[in-house]
């Protein structure tokens, strides 16, 4: 069988969001069969003030049909939509 990667960039604004989207989204994704492979995370902040950040990931799935359940699965799409994520998150598959 032929894995899958998802190619994973997301930027957001608010620190608490983008805080509370590594800590819920990352431990999900393991769960549902993926491994990460790669993670750059770009933070913007000085002594006063933090913006949230920018993640980048390389997400490894046993095949495109998981990686494309995992997407789509309704989990994922709920969480975006109800914290207003959708338009934030690109994703390809390869």
């Amino acid at each position: 069988m032929t894995k899958s990667y998802w190619l994973k960039k997301i930027s957001i604004g608010n620190s608490d969001q983008f805080l509370e989207y590594i800590r819920t989204v990352l431990p999900w994704i393991k769960s549902v069969g993926g491994k990460i492979v790669k993670r750059d995370i770009i933070q913007e902040s000085n002594s006063s003030k933090w913006d949230g950040g920018q993640l980048g990931l390389v997400i490894e799935f046993e095949s495109k049909l998981v990686a494309k359940k995992a997407f789509y699965s309704e989990v994922f799409q709920n969480y975006l939509y109800s914290r207003n994520l959708l338009e934030l998150v690109t994703i390809s598959t390869l």
